[in-house]
């Protein structure tokens, strides 16, 4: 298996992985709904708002991060795996300040 190919299995798995976190996510969101709808003191409905919006929020940007792994583009590639020259460039790279 040449090193490619390991990128895409673990970035794929990765993708499955977050695919199923924002599945679960999505699946909590009628309860939220709900507690939207039956509490109507001003406090409570505000709060079960905002959970409902960081829900919806956080499914859609684990829905975009595994979308973006499971293709496996370039620059996917890049970050789970650096050739020699990006890594060695990092390296000789002095700090800011020093």
């Amino acid at each position: 298996m040449s090193k490619q190919d390991a990128i895409v299995i673990v970035s794929r798995a990765t993708a499955l992985y977050l695919f199923c976190w924002a599945f679960d996510t999505f699946s909590y969101l009628p309860e939220h709904l709900m507690n939207v709808q039956r509490l109507t003191s001003s406090d409570f409905h505000r709060l079960y708002m905002v959970v409902l919006e960081v829900n919806i929020l956080r499914g859609v940007a684990l829905l975009a991060v595994a979308m973006c792994l499971y293709e496996c583009g370039p620059r996917v590639q890049a970050f789970l795996l650096p050739t020699p020259k990006q890594a060695d460039n990092e390296q000789e790279t002095p700090a800011a300040g020093s």
